[in-house]
Formats: structure tokens, sequence, C-alpha cells
């Protein structure tokens, strides 16, 4: 479908605060296409688990960026330790995306660390969703694992470094649309876009069908973890998810593959684990940008 072709679609977005690390670079990303951002966070600024949160430095950001008053602001109650962090989470995106959805066909879910490098594509393949009457729009991720001294990334790869995606959820869906879990859409219909004709992620089946193909270039770019020593100490301890993981490992192996990213890239053949296969890519859409 051409640009020319595409029909007038209202479009809003919701995002979480509390993490400013890349919030500059994604809101920027997607400002013009949207006509309001809903910004959803806890009013006593913490995580879903009771952790503070940067949230009165995301907001910062984000105002300093909405020349045109696009921005909303939704504070709410989103601390429950009595029931579970998924749970949580779902009922603050839900409460976001219902904010969101008001004078809305679509709405956008990217989180404050995914950057849209190709904003026309993305509206494109939206509009071919709306057209087959599909609720929401799977569109494929690119994960960037750590920034090297050069400026260049560790990107998630296959075993021969070929181009992985990834779907932590659709990253727009239809104005009122019910959430399952997380951001995830389930009982509609999805419009899968993928950077080959075959599936490329190894979390779903081969045979996993693809709807459309685009560039890998032109897919999201998420970085949840390139970071600073600092910014992923504070990720340790204010992830809703941090007793899921050896965090004191997970750190290590991070910095030691930041410093070592030929050796790093050079073990992706004979790593077994998929999550652990890294390529080394430079970014033009990043270029200069530092979290």
């Amino acid at each position: 479908m051409t640009r020319a072709a595409r029909p007038a679609m209202r479009l809003n977005a919701y995002v979480l605060a509390g993490d400013p690390a890349w919030i500059a670079e994604s809101l920027g990303s997607y400002y013009p296409l949207v006509e309001r951002i809903v910004v959803s966070y806890d009013r006593s600024h913490r995580s879903w688990s009771g952790h503070p949160l940067s949230v009165e430095e995301s907001l910062r950001r984000i105002s300093a960026l909405d020349p045109e008053g696009k921005v909303v602001l939704l504070p709410g109650d989103h601390v429950a330790v009595d029931r579970s962090l998924m749970a949580t989470e779902t009922a603050q995106r839900q409460a976001a995306l219902d904010a969101a959805s008001e004078g809305a066909d679509w709405v956008l879910q990217l989180d404050t660390d995914e950057v849209l490098p190709a904003p026309g594509v993305l509206l494109d393949q939206l509009a071919a969703a709306d057209a087959r009457g599909a609720g929401a729009l799977d569109f494929p991720l690119r994960n960037l694992y750590a920034m090297t001294e050069d400026g260049r990334f560790l990107e998630q790869c296959g075993r021969f470094w070929t181009t992985q995606a990834a779907y932590p959820g659709p990253v727009a869906v239809r104005a009122g649309t019910a959430l399952t879990v997380a951001r995830q859409a389930r009982g509609v219909l999805h419009h899968r876009v993928d950077v080959a004709p075959r599936n490329t992620d190894p979390a779903h089946p081969r045979n996993t069908r693809v709807d459309a193909v685009i560039p890998a270039a032109h897919a999201v770019l998420h970085l949840s973890w390139v970071r600073t020593e600092e910014q992923m100490r504070e990720k340790r301890d204010v992830s809703g998810y941090a007793a899921n993981r050896d965090w004191d490992r997970d750190l290590a192996r991070w910095r030691w593959r930041a410093k070592h990213p030929l050796l790093t890239t050079a073990a992706a053949p004979v790593t077994r684990r998929w999550w652990d296969r890294y390529r080394l890519v430079a970014v033009p859409r990043l270029s200069g940008s530092r979290p």
C-alpha cells in the first residue's frame, strides 16, 4: 500500500513513565504521528513492587519535547504488593490505553526504550492492518543489548549473525482493545510484519504466519539493556521481575560483552542459547546518542 493510499486514521499513544534513559529518542521518533500521548505513572513515583522510580526526570524530559501540547498526564496508584506484578502492569497499561483510546482509531503502545526509525513504514503497515480489519499490529523489534566504546551496538541475532526479530507485544492496537497480559491482545486478528518472508523470532514456531515484510533497518529499536553502569544498577533494583534472574551474574556478563564485542560476536555460531547470540552493528538512527 502506498502512502498516498493510506486512510485517514486518528492515532494516539500511551507510555509508562519512570525510565528516562531513552525517553527523548523514543517519543521524539513518533511524536509527529500522534494527536495525543497519555503518560501514565504512579503518583508516589514508585514501581509496581514499590521501589522508587525516576518519574520526575522522565516527566521533565517528556515536557521538554512536547512543543505542541500533545502530552496528557495520567497519575494513578500502581503499586500493588498483594498481587502479581504482571497483573499490576497489565492494569496500568489498560488504564492508559483506555484514556488514549478517546478520540482515536488506533493507539501506539511503544515503551520508552523503543525507538521508531521509519515512521512512514509503520503507518503503511498500520493502514494495511486497518484495511483487513485487524485489531493489532505485530511489528518487529531489534533487541540492542549494549553499546560499545566506538558507538556501535551488540544486537541479538541468529546463529550465523542473521537478523532476529522480537515481539513483546503489538506496537499498536485498535482503540478500546482489552489487554490480556502486559500489552498482549488476544482474541483479535493480528497483522504480523517481519524482516523476512518466514518468521525470524525464535520464540515463535518457524511456520508462524507473516503478512508483510520490511527491511530490518525499519524495525523498532529496543534499547532495554543499552544503559550506563548506574542505569543498569537502577534497573536491577527497580525491575518488577528482579526475582526471576541472577542480576549480579547478568550484569557481569553485560560488562564483559560490552568490553569484548568481537569475541562476543565470534561466539554466536557455537552459542547454544539463542538469547545469548550477538552481532556487532552500527545504527545510523542512534548515531551520537547516549543513554
